[in-house]
């Protein structure tokens, strides 16, 4: 769910205010194409764009001179996920990983055993639908790389609404515990289920699961990326201790880093109107893009 549309306008300015070109990436979304497969790939070849194609390119603005020795990455929730896993799978492909990285709010450890287990985020459950409800209703016959719920379905946290046929995508996942099938087996998942051949597939293994999880890749020491975390205390969607344990072991394997936690920060806090007023969760945010500018010249 959501688009690059949904980056923050406020943010954006702070990265040209420090001299930075953003660049806002459309990527296939699950569950019609598996994680891996589609927004790891996609936001993988994005790098590979801005760092070896954009510089090249003959811009309306000749004063504005793309650097692709000096890009780095920032994402929030799943995209902060996707801006992780380019330390590692950059350089599988051949591509400079992000020189730093800025991860809001994102899951990080996809071995922890959270993901298996039934999660009501917002405090709302499958009961909340009122009726029985088609999951494939909004499954579509390729990939889509956009969606936003109506704003008349008056959407959970801003982008969920159990109304809504593609959130009850997302919101099936927590309720149901099968995070990991759906995004790592993609369209496999739904046929499975709609064939009848049973309610759902099994978890994926350990091999798959790490495959998709920077915790794994920091510990085997395949991430070097400086990478810095901001998480809520009150994010019922993805738990906090996951960001506390990913940061330790990026201190334990060497890799500069940083972590803010924000006292009742909520997922999503930084969408919400005001959030500025809330002094360490703005201090956190203007911290993430000071160590992204710490680590280019610009």
């Amino acid at each position: 769910m959501l688009s690059r549309r949904d980056v923050r306008p406020k943010q954006t300015k702070m990265l040209l205010e420090a001299g930075f070109l953003p660049v806002s990436v459309d990527y296939r979304l699950c569950p019609e194409v598996s994680l891996l497969a589609g927004p790891m790939h996609d936001v993988r070849e994005a790098l590979r764009w801005a760092r070896y194609t954009l510089p090249r390119m003959a811009l309306s603005r000749p004063d504005i001179q793309p650097n692709g020795d000096q890009v780095v990455a920032v994402g929030w929730s799943t995209g902060g996920h996707l801006a992780m896993t380019l330390a590692w799978t950059a350089p599988l492909a051949g591509i400079a990983p992000p020189d730093a990285v800025l991860s809001f709010y994102s899951p990080t450890d996809y071995e922890d055993p959270f993901w298996t287990k039934p999660n009501l985020p917002y405090g709302k459950d499958s009961s909340s639908v009122g009726t029985a409800y088609d999951l494939w209703q909004d499954m579509r016959a390729t990939p889509i790389t956009a969606y936003n719920p109506p704003a008349s379905q008056k959407a959970l946290g801003g982008w969920m609404s159990p109304t809504d046929a593609r959130s009850r995508i997302a919101l099936h996942m927590n309720w149901t515990g099968q995070t990991l099938p759906v995004l790592l087996r993609g369209r496999q998942y739904w046929e499975n289920m709609k064939s009848g051949a049973g309610e759902a597939l099994p978890q994926p293994t350990a091999e798959e699961v790490q495959a998709a999880s920077p915790l794994a890749q920091i510990r085997r020491g395949c991430y070097k990326s400086p990478t810095f975390i901001i998480h809520g205390t009150l994010d019922d969607l993805i738990p906090v201790d996951q960001a506390q344990r990913t940061h330790h072991e990026l201190v334990v394997q060497g890799v500069e880093t940083e972590l803010r936690i924000v006292e009742e920060g909520l997922h999503l806090f930084d969408i919400y109107p005001g959030y500025e007023k809330n002094r360490e969760a703005f201090q956190a945010v203007v911290d993430g893009y000071e160590f992204l500018r710490n680590h280019v010249q610009v």
